[in-house]
């Protein structure tokens, strides 16, 4: 697979721009997983009203509850944190299995130990947080996360906004860049927007990609001159997707913009 940084930048649209406890306590506040290190920020309790799709494939407005809140990763996991796992348990990525050009050790473009994974599959992604003692979190738990208790297109407003996420233009179509480097949402998430796009459950066998990325331009001219706007509204609209059993995203089950976060649901 060629990197996207090899390929042509599209003409970009200029835009606006603790504890250390083996279990999370049950108060407010920042947990540190000694398994990986990795910093759980509480996501409080509450509901998200979204578009859920029945089996035809209609969607209508449902308001999803979350009764006790949950703990989720404050960034995305890291190249370090999937190091560690690899080495503590032999696991081989299903795209070194696969015999692919690029794989987490080598993306095709520059990381450090403190950039998001990235050529990880689901499954990769699933057994991290196994290993981690944590899940992937749901679709609804995703978006319920991402927007914090907002009303708006994305956690800080209507507009996109620089100082929030990472993106094919400000990173130049060069790659991912460091966790938390940008601002968080109100809830001490950072980078539920851009940088990587996210892995979220739907149901056991499928899942879908959140967030956006580093390779996604905030809007962009066609060749033909059309113009393509609103492009990262849709990857944290509250609109669920419905299991298709079928491989997402042929050929690769992989992809140098796709990474994941963990979860802890309280209790667990």
């Amino acid at each position: 697979m060629i990197p996207r940084l090899l390929i042509p930048v599209l003409a970009c649209i200029p835009c606006v721009l603790s504890s250390c406890a083996s279990t999370p306590p049950g108060a407010a506040g920042v947990w540190r997983n000694p398994k990986d290190g990795m910093q759980f920020v509480r996501v409080p309790p509450g509901s998200l009203v979204a578009e859920v799709p029945d089996d035809a494939g209609r969607t209508a407005p449902q308001t999803i509850a979350f009764s006790e809140g949950f703990w989720l990763g404050r960034t995305e996991v890291t190249v370090g944190q999937f190091r560690r796992f690899v080495r503590e348990t032999g696991h081989v990525s299903d795209a070194e299995k696969a015999g692919n050009r690029w794989t987490w050790r080598n993306p095709g473009f520059p990381q450090r130990d403190n950039h998001p994974v990235v050529y990880v599959s689901y499954n990769d992604a699933r057994q991290y947080c196994r290993w981690a003692g944590a899940d992937l979190p749901t679709e609804a738990e995703w978006v319920y996360a991402c927007k914090a208790g907002t009303s708006t297109a994305f956690p800080w407003g209507d507009e996109l906004d620089d100082r929030y996420l990472w993106h094919r233009r400000n990173t130049e179509g060069t790659g991912t860049r460091p966790v938390a480097r940008k601002l968080p949402n109100a809830w001490g998430l950072y980078d539920v927007v851009g940088n990587v796009r996210e892995y979220a459950k739907v149901g056991e066998t499928c899942f879908a990609v959140r967030g956006g990325s580093w390779i996604r331009c905030p809007a962009y001219r066609g060749r033909t001159g059309s113009t393509f706007a609103n492009l990262f509204n849709e990857e944290v609209a509250p609109r669920l997707e419905k299991c298709d059993p079928r491989p997402k995203y042929p050929p690769y089950p992989w992809d140098d913009d796709r990474g994941f976060r963990c979860l802890r649901r309280v209790g667990s």
